[in-house]
């Protein structure tokens, strides 16, 4: 009785601590010993490893995870790594899940027997391949497999150009593990609340500067992501639409009024495409010392780069005045300016400030349709994003005043939305 009775108490133990210490079984001292050495070429003898916060979609499956690993070596020397897992068939697990939720699987079980009855042929679904979802399972798994040696590859040539990325150590293609060095264990939006302005002005520079050697190199890397639909005219002004519409319920005259002043707004579509990451939010970087590191170096599309300067900077998580956003925008340009040649055209101030006045506007909107709707009385933030402040709808009015009353070429837009936007700063 007493053997059963500490069987079940290392159990519980055992749970708890998996619970608190969430990682991959395998990411072990011997197992790690292959990648991670000393000088005289040995293994760590200690390791510990803590799962990273990673910024993604509710409800999402949790296809990769990231692993901040601190390897302890015998002649007391340290090391710190990131390990990447890819679980290829969580989302096809997930999707399982969903179809055998209760209230599903009893509508799928009637409309199943009745499938059956109305079928003449009962012997063609006896005869089904038993071995179907094992056979799905392998292409997925292939697939997957295909793709994260792909985003490897492309790992491998990003790291040389910029330290954007971090720097590849090894890719265990049998387990999809792979490990790099290390980006830090903190987020930038959570690192940015604890910091001093000095240091706050410090690190942002430098990303910004990173940002401009990344986006300097887009000749050499843009063969990485297949052409697909970006930032166009079309797509600006649908956007704006459903802003002035949903989220500020202008009439429809005036709709119309302020889409017909946006000519500037639509200009920026004729800026030199490009690559830009997926997500350019503090929320997709990782502090490591002073410097900030892309976490998810697969996630690039062919798009308009500046717009990762106008993502990261314009979010509210950060606080930035609009005379903030414009000096981080000239850091920006300068370091451009200098990696490319006389002859190349870059965005200019004014583009810049024209993209930030569009993110603007429709951050505005979303906000607005956000603080009416019931949700929002129980947010602990506004669209449930963290560290964005209570006033983040006044904030983003009040800087879109701003960033419209500085340009000229923006005085038709300003003349529109200056009654719309002043009594949200109220």
């Amino acid at each position: 009785m007493k053997l059963l009775y500490l069987i079940l108490v290392v159990t519980i133990c055992l749970l708890a601590w998996r619970i608190n210490k969430p990682g991959d079984l395998r990411l072990n001292r011997r197992y790690l010993a292959r990648y991670l050495k000393d000088a005289q070429g040995n293994g760590p003898v200690r390791v510990s490893t803590s799962k990273l916060a990673v910024d993604r979609p509710p409800g999402a499956p949790e296809e990769r995870s990231f692993y901040d690993i601190e390897a302890e070596f015998v002649d007391t020397s340290r090391r710190s790594v990131l390990a990447q897992v890819v679980y290829p068939l969580e989302e096809l697990r997930k999707d399982r899940e969903k179809r055998n939720l209760p209230g599903t699987q009893e509508t799928n079980m009637m409309q199943g027997l009745t499938d059956m009855q109305s079928s003449s042929d009962v012997g063609a679904r006896l005869k089904e391949d038993p071995f179907k979802d094992l056979a799905l399972e392998e292409k997925v798994t292939a697939a997957k497999v295909a793709m994260v040696k792909a985003e490897v590859d492309q790992l491998r040539l990003l790291s040389t150009y910029c330290e954007l990325f971090p720097r590849l150590i090894a890719h265990d293609e049998q387990r999809l593990i792979t490990i790099t060095d290390s980006i830090g264990k903190q987020r930038l939006d959570d690192v940015w609340q604890k910091l001093d302005q000095v240091a706050k002005q410090n690190l942002l520079e430098q990303l910004v500067q990173d940002l401009a050697v990344f986006h300097s190199r887009n000749e050499d890397l843009i063969a990485l992501v297949p052409p697909g639909t970006g930032y166009s005219e079309k797509s600006v002004r649908e956007a704006l639409r459903t802003s002035l519409d949903t989220g500020l319920e202008l009439e429809p005259v005036r709709i119309e009024d302020v889409l017909a002043a946006a000519g500037p707004l639509y200009a920026t579509a004729q800026l030199e495409q490009g690559l830009r990451l997926v997500n350019g939010s503090p929320r997709g970087f990782y502090v490591n010392g002073k410097r900030a590191k892309r976490l998810d170096w697969a996630g690039l599309r062919r798009d308009l780069p500046a717009f990762d300067v106008i993502e990261l900077v314009c979010d509210p998580a950060l606080g930035l005045s609009a005379e903030q956003e414009e000096h981080y925008f000239t850091v920006y340009l300068d370091k451009l300016q200098q990696l490319t040649e006389p002859d190349t055209t870059i965005p200019t101030v004014h583009d810049l400030r024209c993209l930030a006045v569009y993110y603007q506007l429709v951050l505005v909107g979303h906000l607005a349709h956000f603080k009416r709707i019931a949700k929002a009385a129980s947010s602990k933030s506004p669209l449930d994003v963290k560290h964005w402040p209570t006033n983040s709808l006044q904030q983003a009015a009040d800087k879109l005043l701003v960033h419209l009353q500085a340009d000229c070429e923006l005085k038709e837009l300003s003349d529109q939305l200056v009654p719309v936007l002043q009594p949200l700063i109220k």
